[in-house]
């Protein structure tokens, strides 16, 4: 079997499924079954898994674990694991949870995620619970899409997504700001958890994610004030160490820089009747944060910030 191919191709598939979402909608609004509390025939209700059947071999990645939840009664544990599959040899597939239907085609090669739940409203930030003890360097997906249907086709209205490495043994709480690259309210959302990071190459067989307590926020918008986001813009200057916000309304706010693990690293009040200003941030680390301004009026601009010493 191929099998580097293979990820990459699944990889590709379920992150376009995630950010390129169709119009079947599943689910209500808000998230269902947000504590993992309630299971039918080992899922989660309101969720689906990568748990199936290929060619006579089960796979199990996703499972309710009751031995140490965040609260409630059970949390969803995602493990990446190995099972050899007749004919086809060894086989490695992380946990995966999502909102959408997910299918795998083992004999193909591909992966695809169908669907997510209504949404109205401009959700801001995806809110939960996690514990993750990965095996060689791997690392977790945790993964929001927003989009909306304009009559003939779908369009992504907005997507993140962070990873998380290293040993978390503990519970720790993420955030996943929410980037919106089209000014429209959304009408479908779907979230995505990996046990491990396709990105890097091979998931790492061993690695397991728990999560638990999801939660969304919302923005205190209307849609004049999103059709009017562009004309907020961020940009990162000083390698890194400043950043740039312009605000042709002169709105003041406040300015917050995330970590990829949805951490807060700094905040700022900017008073208003500015055009242009230069913040100086802390020293930061090599890698990826996400500043984001919040204006008096609740207007919001998301911008990635590279570091790259």
């Amino acid at each position: 079997m191929r099998k580097n191919n293979y990820h990459k191709t699944l990889l590709q598939s379920l992150l376009m499924a995630l950010f390129l979402l169709p119009l079947s909608m599943l689910a209500q609004n808000p998230l269902p079954n947000p504590g993992f509390e309630n299971w039918t025939d080992g899922e989660p209700d309101g969720w689906n898994t990568i748990n199936q059947t290929i060619l006579g071999t089960v796979f199990t990645p996703v499972t309710r674990d009751v031995t140490n939840p965040h609260s409630g009664t059970s949390c969803a544990k995602l493990e990446t694991i190995t099972q050899n599959i007749f004919i086809v040899g060894p086989v490695t597939l992380p946990g995966i949870i999502s909102l959408g239907t997910i299918t795998l085609d083992i004999v193909n090669q591909t992966g695809t995620v169908d669907g997510g739940i209504p949404v109205s409203g401009y959700p801001s930030v995806l809110h939960g619970w996690f514990r993750y003890l990965p095996a060689a360097g791997d690392s977790c997906i945790m993964g929001i899409g927003l989009s909306r249907w304009n009559g003939t086709s779908r369009d992504t209205i907005a997507l993140s997504y962070l990873t998380i490495g290293g040993q978390n043994p503990d519970w720790q709480s993420f955030a996943v700001p929410i980037d919106y690259l089209i000014a429209a309210e959304p009408d479908t959302m779907n979230v995505l958890f990996f046990s491990s990071n396709l990105l890097n190459g091979s998931p790492v067989s061993g690695s397991a994610l728990w999560i638990d307590d999801l939660w969304v926020n919302f923005s205190a918008v209307n849609a004049e004030n999103v059709a009017r986001e562009n004309n907020i813009s961020i940009f990162q200057v000083e390698n890194g160490r400043s950043i740039v916000i312009n605000t042709p309304d002169l709105q003041g706010g406040e300015i917050q820089l995330y970590s990829l693990n949805g951490s807060i690293l700094f905040r700022k009040t900017q008073s208003p009747g500015v055009f242009s200003r230069q913040i100086g941030l802390p020293a930061l680390s090599q890698g990826i944060y996400f500043a984001r301004f919040v204006s008096d009026s609740g207007q919001m601009q998301v911008q990635k910030i590279v570091v790259n010493h």
